[in-house]
């Protein structure tokens, strides 16, 4: 999982600040909102899952008798301490040292000074339960990965992108319990998602990777053919190398269980080819 630039971030640390400065000042959502904008706005912003105009801003720090730039200068040095969190999680979690992750984020959450914002929270709390789900403790880590989809996810619309990154998570757990049906269904909505955004994705090849192995394990192996050489165009496409050799595996594998043993090599040979290539030293 990749780091969320700076600008993704910003917008959620202020609505934090929001948050905090209007209960310092004794007001309600609704009453905040009166003048400026809905109730269920401010609620948005505030959960970080809303971005906030400069002029709404403007308005908010005029109502609760504060400098706008409160906001931002709040905000910074938190937004700062984030980064840092996430990028160690992410770190660990790419050489896949689960205990570690979840001894770095238990002991984030005992020295935490200021309450992250509940994406950061989502984020946390998916890691953490991806790692239980890696220990085999699929239970606990599944139960976790759904918690953390529910602090911002409603079923009447498409996943945003930090959603995904749960749904892709939770999918796995899914599979993990033999969950097969619900987690094509989970990962057509990603893929959906995706296609909505229309934005060159990282994710996508994760998606089209967990689906040909969802079809593969289902015994589906032309749906699987399909999503794994659709996510090979992406890569080839899009010069990625992420999953590439497991998508490459995945079409092998399926054409193996077709008979069709001549294509099944040659992608087991171009795994193969990519998998030396990614193993050499730096």
């Amino acid at each position: 999982m990749d780091l969320i630039g700076d600008s993704a971030l910003d917008y959620r640390y202020i609505g934090q600040r929001i948050r905090e400065v209007r209960q310092q000042r004794g007001m309600t959502q609704q009453q905040l909102a009166l003048g400026i904008c809905n109730q269920s706005q401010i609620s948005r912003i505030e959960k970080g899952v809303e971005s906030v105009s400069a002029d709404i801003l403007y308005r908010i720090a005029r109502k609760c008798g504060v400098d706008v730039r409160i906001f931002y200068d709040m905000a910074q040095d938190q937004i700062s301490e984030m980064q840092t969190i996430r990028k160690n999680i992410t770190y660990l979690h790419r050489q896949q040292m689960y205990p570690e992750l979840i001894d770095y984020i238990e002991h984030c959450q005992m020295e935490e000074t200021e309450r992250p914002s509940i994406i950061d929270q989502q984020f946390i709390l998916c890691q953490k339960g991806y790692a239980y789900l890696q220990l085999g403790q699929i239970s606990h880590g599944f139960q976790m990965i759904q918690q953390a989809l529910q602090l911002t996810y409603h079923t009447d619309r498409l996943p945003a992108l930090h959603e995904v990154e749960v749904i892709l998570a939770m999918a796995s757990g899914y599979a993990l319990q033999g969950h097969l049906r619900s987690c094509i269904s989970w990962l057509h909505k990603c893929r959906q998602a995706l296609h909505q955004y229309s934005e060159l994705d990282y994710r996508f090849p994760q998606v089209f990777y967990c689906l040909a192995r969802a079809y593969n394990a289902s015994e589906d192996y032309r749906l699987a053919i399909e999503y794994a050489s659709q996510g090979i165009r992406y890569c080839e496409d899009h010069r990625f190398c992420h999953r590439l050799e497991g998508l490459y595996y995945e079409c092998g594998y399926s054409y193996e269980q077709l008979g069709q043993t001549d294509k099944a090599q040659r992608c087991y040979a171009k795994f193969r080819m990519l998998s030396e290539l990614f193993c050499l030293p730096e």
